[in-house]
């Protein structure tokens, strides 16, 4: 797995910074782990539920959660969620279905297994995957399109200890900055470009992904983001300790 030569910052730093944007729009975040309620949430706004997050589709556990954004009024105006998983090899993942189904394709559609385009690097170990991202109409361009996402992950690299982070995006929104720019993303890979299950028919995806050590590198960019900049704690200089000094009289 590659990596960033930007200096990283901590991912304290960046989930603080993270949690103050979301703050100034008059807003709060909230860490779930009810993915029925993230269901019925998209479901009631027109939206389509990730089956990686659906809890009829797919297992997920206790480390497995999503953010809700939340107005002064408790009404959830965003979302963001993240599974946590360990693979060989997230290809296969793909290939077998397993990454989006309980038992993949096979106990899904009838299909074993499907073809994947290789891309760079395998991926493999402790990973953590996001989707289910979505924002209400009225709190579009607002950056919280931004901001959960890169929260969500951060908080999946701090506290579940993944070696690398997940997405997966279709080619209308590879073909824009999307990806990089807003979902954060250091790597952007076509990985399927035929028949997909869950559509019946073809479909062309792209496999996003950034280590945690470029995820750490990227936070320290947040202050030169070109559309929603977010400025990082100030670091705080030790204060001196006072120590005691015995002065001895010459002589």
């Amino acid at each position: 797995m590659s990596s960033s030569n930007t200096c990283p910052v901590s991912l304290q730093d960046g989930i603080d910074a993270l949690t103050d944007a979301v703050a100034r729009l008059g807003l709060t975040f909230l860490i779930e782990r009810d993915f029925d309620r993230l269901v019925r949430f998209l479901e009631s706004r027109g939206s389509f539920a990730n089956p990686s997050f659906d809890p009829r589709r797919s297992r997920l556990g206790p480390e497995d959660f999503w953010l809700a954004a939340v107005d002064a009024d408790g009404a959830i105006v965003a979302t963001s969620a993240e599974k946590v998983i360990e693979t060989e090899d997230l290809s296969e993942e793909m290939a077998t279905g397993r990454i989006w189904y309980e038992g993949g394709f096979a106990r899904a559609f009838g299909v074993e297994r499907i073809p994947t385009l290789p891309v760079s690097t395998r991926l493999y170990g402790r990973l953590s995957h996001s989707g289910s991202t979505y924002v209400v109409p009225a709190h579009r361009r607002s950056g919280l399109g931004m901001f959960l996402p890169w929260l969500s992950r951060a908080l999946s690299f701090r506290n579940a200890g993944c070696l690398a982070n997940t997405g997966f995006v279709r080619q209308s929104l590879a073909d824009t900055p999307v990806p990089v720019r807003s979902y954060g993303y250091a790597h952007v890979e076509k990985c399927l470009d035929g028949w997909f299950p869950p559509q019946g028919g073809s479909e062309i995806l792209y496999l996003c992904w950034i280590t945690a050590e470029e995820f750490r590198a990227k936070l320290a960019t947040l202050p030169e983001h070109p559309r929603h900049p977010v400025p990082l704690p100030v670091a705080r200089r030790p204060r001196p300790v006072p120590v005691a000094v015995r002065v001895t009289p010459a002589g």
